[in-house]
């Protein structure tokens, strides 16, 4: 397990993590937002335990936070290493996860000291990320099938697009990241939290290659002010620049967002009622 600053350690590339399988992409898990969607309950939401996992004896669940989902599923990309960015505040996430060994991947934890959205992340990680492929999955999400950001991540390499996005469907587009595909699934435009929206779909996970990586530093850096810019107004830039945005629609994937309280309801609902939660398990092998 490491540890690196915004302004400290400056490892290049990847010379610096254990040996690696040839071309393996590194995962990327950002951790470090405020929650302020969450509520003001001052929880962790990435560690919320949604998931359970069988204890030593007959019958005893032990609790498992939800972000173990995402890092399983960058795992079962093809990633042995995984960064994931955290916040001064956030130091009960490095407690929980530990250095990685759980799920098969060797973490290494960038402090971004100030809230400022997700492409300054990946800018703080840019050292560890180096141009690598990168497989991305967000901490607070739940998504089906286990297999959508191997899937995602093997079909951007084959079109030798920049960034691959996995597309599920959704019923509060309004609130997430809606994608707009043509017929023959050819990327038309990225949206954000566009408060009304025809769109019933968002991305939920995502692969992307090192000349993205530059681009989105790059693109960071020229934004000023304190504004927390969302990292779908990166992949549309992209997108526009020409770097190429390839997509695997799942139109009957699962994608559930607990990073608001009616997402986190909508959630649990879905996992009780609807056989998620099992589907999940399964997925998980726990």
């Amino acid at each position: 397990m490491s540890w690196i600053t915004e302004s400290r350690g400056r490892p290049h590339g990847r010379v610096y993590w254990p040996q690696m399988a040839r071309n393996a992409p590194v995962g990327f898990l950002p951790a470090a937002g405020r929650g302020v969607r969450f509520g003001a309950s001052g929880y962790a939401k990435e560690l919320f335990p949604l998931l359970f996992t069988s204890g030593s004896g007959e019958q005893i669940l032990e609790p498992r936070p939800v972000c173990e989902l995402a890092l399983r599923e960058i795992r079962s990309a093809g990633a042995e290493t995984c960064v994931v960015v955290v916040s001064p505040e956030k130091g009960e996430v490095p407690k929980v996860l530990g250095d990685g060994s759980t799920f098969g991947l060797s973490l290494a934890y960038v402090v971004q000291r100030e809230p400022r959205g997700l492409p300054h992340a990946v800018g703080c990680a840019r050292p560890w990320l180096g141009d690598a492929d990168v497989v991305f999955a967000m901490p607070d999400t739940i998504v089906l099938p286990p297999d959508a950001l191997r899937r995602v991540h093997e079909a951007r390499v084959a079109a030798g697009a920049a960034v691959g996005l996995g597309v599920f469907p959704v019923n509060e587009p309004e609130r997430l990241g809606p994608v707009e595909l043509a017929a023959d699934g050819t990327v038309v435009r990225i949206l954000d939290k566009p408060g009304h929206c025809e769109i019933k779909t968002t991305w939920g996970v995502v692969s992307w290659s090192g000349a993205f990586t530059e681009f989105c530093t790059q693109w960071q850096a020229r934004v000023e002010g304190p504004a927390e810019p969302s990292i779908g107004f990166v992949f549309e830039a992209a997108r526009k620049a020409g770097l190429g945005v390839s997509a695997c629609s799942f139109g009957d994937g699962t994608y559930l967002d607990i990073g608001t309280p009616q997402g986190l309801r909508t959630a649990l609902r879905a996992l009780a009622e609807h056989g998620v939660l099992d589907e999940v398990q399964v997925a998980l092998g726990l």
